[in-house]
């Protein structure tokens, strides 16, 4: 959630920037534009889960490497997004690199990791379950979304009152490392997410192995 959030604030811009440089300056035109690439998304998540070979990746990559590989790809698209930036001189990334990367990430979690995602609950009694599932579904998604535009808004003004980071003379948007900063943020949530998630998959491996055991 938090990674979607800062990314969504560059989709936003790169929005409006189409609609400023389009003669269909309308809302209309962005909605539609937008309505296609869900659902073209939306049919990838489809195939993937009808033909099975969602499962099958999910298998291949073990329930550890499942699990990372959503925020890997999304890790990989943000360090794509800051070599643009790097190599553009800090212009904007093209619209339809942004969205392929963006909805990319989004098919691999709808067709692959949330399945197993789901599956970590298994073996939980159903009282555990009903209790434990709202509130990482709903608290921590909701939580992770609303810290990551605090942090937008945060580091903005921090960088503003220490002149923090370098100001692009083109554009005024101001870069840290040579990265804005809403990609260096999604950088670092990112690769912390990749490790949490290996790690969770470890310890569902250790409980699985001490289950069999029971038996």
């Amino acid at each position: 959630a938090s990674t979607s959030v800062l990314l969504s604030f560059q989709r936003a811009a790169l929005v409006a920037n189409r609609s400023s440089s389009s003669s269909s300056n309308s809302a209309v035109s962005n909605t539609a534009f937008l309505a296609k690439i869900n659902t073209a998304s939306g049919v990838a998540v489809f195939a993937l889960q009808a033909s099975g070979l969602g499962a099958y990746i999910a298998t291949g990559c073990g329930q550890r490497g499942a699990l990372a590989l959503m925020p890997i790809i999304r890790l990989c698209g943000v360090i794509l997004l800051g070599w643009w930036h790097l190599m553009s001189d800090g212009r904007p990334p093209n619209l339809i690199l942004f969205l392929v990367i963006d909805e990319f990430t989004k098919v691999i979690n709808f067709a692959i990791a949330k399945p197993v995602r789901e599956n970590l609950w298994r073996g939980l009694s159903a009282e555990a379950r009903y209790e434990a599932k709202p509130i990482v579904d709903t608290l921590a998604n909701r939580w992770g979304g609303g810290s990551a535009a605090f942090l937008v808004s945060f580091i903005n003004r921090i960088t503003d009152l220490t002149r923090l980071g370098v100001v692009n003379e083109k554009n005024g948007e101001r870069s840290i490392f040579g990265f804005p900063p809403v990609l260096l943020l999604c950088m670092i949530i990112s690769a912390w997410w990749t490790a949490v998630s290996a790690d969770v998959g470890n310890i569902r491996r250790k409980i699985d192995l001490e289950l069999k055991k029971q038996q």
